[in-house]
């Protein structure tokens, strides 16, 4: 099969998990508790054992978090870490950190372990299963990278070998796994350098289950019938603006370009209605439930009001231009979005389409404000709640909000925290849905598409099924 986070899953078995539900269900966790949605108990099932069969402790899970927290290990997932106490002793603005360790981080006895936040979070639960929050071995500290090559998880299975770089990992089953028994006896996950490649062999049958490629939607169901398996993530794609740019503060401007998209059409056109047209931040599938409809008009094709809400907003320039990231499968997107624009506002003599080489120059552009037109925009939250999108993307604190223009509001950033101190999950849902409102009616940006995950499989596997951790390896069976 091929993969990208599925790895780290067959490997390692996280706090909570999703499936494909939009709670948290407790998977190597006997329970997580809190009185003040701040201090936190996590206790985790004893009888759990790393592949070397060493129990897994909850000083495992203190350690990683503090070497995952400290700043100058430069991990990755460091900013998962962000809202413990302590956190920013350890990523100080200058110099060193004078500690290695979370001063919100507290082990109980071998199976219970406290966390204390920096503030309130109702949603600390659904980050658990980031992998920021995964435990490791006390042989990972040993020598990392030794364990980099051959890492020794808490997972349904067990590396076999060592990682062949740019060829394969190969995998076999934990017999002594705690959590749900995996029905294959193994797996190998083969390293590609280009999906198109990856589906072709998944095609052929060699290669069993394979992330489908945007640009084989619209054949995938004649090559591969039901085997095609479409989940909605929680994920939106949308247009942004260069907020920081005068020419694009009309709101009118932003709401024009948004009813001169026919979603519909670009849909059946380009993703073969694989995804589904966006009227609001969030879809139906975030705990809690996003608000369709709240784009209200201005998410709808209407040519004609379009061009007068263009009038209205005063903009007098012939030429628009659309940002996007080159070299990784948008073109036909951005084509045909940019053609749309240009066919139906009478105003616009034409769309530009300015390409950057990969993601990182175009992030690049986007941090450093030198955007000078619309842009390609995205946001996959990472666990299904409104928190992640709303807080990463759309308000002053994230660490997404120049993939949104730099857009802020104050009282935006005011209802997240309210709803983040929230007592119960319906009330903590009904603050991000008002935040999502508020959003949406200063209108800084246009939703396009909730996307979706979408895999194909051969006839080799049965019982494949996707959720928000994406391929459920246990489940899957190997056909005789």
């Amino acid at each position: 099969m091929t993969g990208a986070f599925n790895e780290v899953e067959a490997l390692f078995s996280p706090l909570v998990k999703f499936g494909d539900g939009t709670e948290p269900t407790l998977l190597q966790a006997e329970s997580v508790e809190t009185d003040d949605n701040v201090v936190w108990t996590i206790t985790i099932e004893d009888g759990w054992t790393w592949h070397n069969g060493e129990p897994v402790v909850a000083q495992n899970y203190v350690d990683a978090w503090n070497a995952t927290a400290y700043g100058p290990n430069g991990w990755e997932n460091n900013a998962q870490l962000s809202n413990v106490e302590g956190y920013d002793e350890l990523n100080p603005e200058d110099g060193e950190p004078s500690t290695d360790t979370l001063s919100g981080l507290e082990v109980i006895d071998d199976t219970t372990f406290q966390v204390t936040l920096s503030t309130p979070d109702s949603q600390f639960i659904y980050k658990l299963k980031l992998p920021g929050f995964y435990a490791l071995p006390e042989v990972a500290f040993e020598d990392l990278d030794a364990f980099d090559e051959a890492p020794v998880g808490n997972g349904p299975f067990q590396i076999d070998g060592t990682w062949e770089h740019d060829v394969q990992i190969s995998m076999v089953r934990y017999e002594d796994y705690q959590g749900p028994a995996a029905n294959a006896d193994g797996l190998v996950f083969k390293i590609y350098s280009d999906m198109e490649t990856s589906y072709t062999d998944a095609a052929a049958g060699e290669v069993d289950i394979i992330s489908v490629p945007q640009t084989r939607f619209q054949q995938v169901e004649q090559d591969f019938g039901d085997r095609f398996i479409s989940f909605q993530a929680v994920r939106l794609d949308f247009l942004g603006f260069p907020l920081w740019d005068e020419r694009f503060q009309d709101e009118r401007l932003r709401q024009a370009i948004s009813m001169a998209i026919d979603r519909d059409e670009v849909n059946d056109a380009i993703f073969a209605g694989v995804y589904q047209p966006a009227s609001s931040l969030h879809g139906q599938n975030v705990d809690g439930g996003g608000t369709e409809g709240l784009c209200g008009e201005y998410c709808e094709f209407n040519p004609e009001r379009a061009n007068e809400l263009l009038d209205e907003s005063g903009w007098d320039e012939p030429i628009l231009e659309l940002w996007y990231p080159g070299g990784v499968g948008y073109d036909q997107t951005f084509e045909a979005l940019a053609n749309q624009i240009r066919q139906n506002l009478d105003a616009i003599d034409d769309v530009a389409l300015e390409t950057q080489p990969g993601f990182p120059a175009f992030i690049e552009d986007l941090d450093e404000q030198t955007v000078t037109g619309m842009f390609r925009g995205g946001w996959g939250s990472l666990y299904p709640s409104m928190q992640n999108q709303l807080t990463e993307v759309w308000s002053s604190m994230g660490s997404g909000r120049a993939g949104a223009g730099s857009y802020e509001n104050p009282e935006v950033d005011q209802l997240i925290l309210d709803a983040d101190g929230a007592n119960t999950p319906e009330e903590a849902a009904e603050l991000y849905q008002e935040a999502e409102a508020l959003i949406m009616e200063d209108f800084p940006a246009i939703p396009l598409f909730y996307a979706t995950y979408n895999f194909a499989h051969s006839e080799n596997v049965s019982n494949v099924t996707i959720g928000f951790d994406e391929i459920e390896l246990t489940e899957v069976v190997v056909n005789n």
